[in-house]
């Protein structure tokens, strides 16, 4: 690997968060890749899980092994990799000629801002949606979907899978829409607004750190 990557080897420890490969230049190999750390009888590997239309493929490998399959999807199918480990964040960004631009941002604890807490390593750990089972959230209890308490409602689990999976979407285009003027979102009001609702819930308060000073509205 060349010396310019040699980051890459660097994070694959058990200190990496994770990391999210997206942008692709061909939606029919694959549209989004996240990788993160798994704790197997062999040691610790890497699980790539990867996007490809509504299927999801999840495969197991070593650092070394998963620095190469990094490389050559920043060669030849993806545009933006963005890494989080618990002390820093790192992205980059390769331009349609190749030319690769990489930004390191340390990561501090602050009154405001904890470091991120390394995640769970076990290779079938519970799904992470973007909304949490149990962290309660007023416009799913009012819709009949969570409890008081934020645990999902047996009977609306489908419901919950739906929501979160809108927000999927919303999640994988954030990095590509502009940060240089205002973003307005328009509702036709063509059903109940429950997803209107939840992305509201994603980007205002969700996602209000991510987003101050970038222009939403």
């Amino acid at each position: 690997m060349d010396r310019e990557n040699q980051w890459i080897i660097e994070v694959l420890n058990d200190k990496l968060i994770h990391m999210i490969l997206s942008n692709t230049r061909d939606a029919a190999k694959a549209s989004k890749v996240k990788i993160r750390p798994v704790l197997l009888k062999e040691g610790l590997m890497f699980q790539e899980t990867l996007y490809l239309g509504q299927k999801v493929f999840h495969e197991n490998f070593s650092a070394e092994e998963m620095s190469e399959r990094i490389e050559k999807y920043l060669q030849e199918q993806f545009r933006q990799l963005q890494c989080v480990t618990a002390d820093r964040e790192i992205t980059v960004l390769v331009s349609k000629k190749g030319k690769r631009t990489l930004k390191t941002r340390v990561l501090r604890a602050d009154g405001d801002r904890p470091l991120p807490a390394p995640g769970a390593l076990e290779h079938n750990r519970q799904k992470q949606y973007v909304l949490q089972d149990g962290e309660p959230v007023d416009f799913l209890i009012g819709l009949g979907v969570q409890t008081p308490d934020g645990h999902i409602v047996k009977a609306r689990y489908d419901k919950f899978r739906q929501i979160n999976r809108y927000l999927e979407f919303i999640e994988d285009i954030l990095d590509d829409l502009p940060k240089d003027r205002t973003i307005r979102i328009i509702d036709f009001g063509c059903g109940k607004s429950y997803l209107t609702f939840a992305m509201y819930y994603y980007l205002h308060v969700q996602q209000k750190r991510d987003i101050q000073g970038q222009g939403w509205t």
